[in-house]
């Protein structure tokens, strides 16, 4: 493998280590950034979702839009769902569940391994092989 620890163009390549570590040395400006970034996309996605909370003609705390179907925001900008029927969508959000659950658990073993022993991945790939 290529060893590109050190390497990226990302905060002038100072992150170095294994990754557990990866996440205290990071720029305390990005974690502002990215908060912000965050908060603009939620509200967003509030706005688009939920009803409006305080409607004094009923109690609409908790309540999604009527119109809205969860996990549906309209973008599919490749038009990979377009003239799809059900079956082929709830298949197609079945295998996007399971992908994401085992690429957590794969994530999850990363970094278990590198507590263990204090190696970066490539360093543990390389020693297994």
């Amino acid at each position: 493998g290529e060893q590109v620890e050190g390497s990226s163009f990302l905060f002038d390549s100072e992150i170095t280590g294994p990754a557990i570590n990866h996440f205290q040395q990071v720029p305390t400006p990005f974690w502002g950034l990215l908060g912000a970034a965050i908060l603009f996309v939620e509200a967003n996605r509030i706005n688009y979702a939920w009803q409006y909370p305080f409607d004094p003609n009923r109690l609409s705390f908790f309540l999604l839009k009527d119109d809205f179907t969860p996990g549906n925001y309209g973008w599919d900008p490749l038009g990979l769902s377009k003239d799809k029927d059900e079956e082929w969508l709830n298949n197609a959000k079945l295998k996007e569940l399971n992908n994401g659950r085992l690429a957590m658990l794969v994530i999850a073993g990363l970094v278990v391994q590198e507590r263990v022993n204090g190696l970066n991945i490539t360093d543990n790939i390389a020693a297994s092989q």
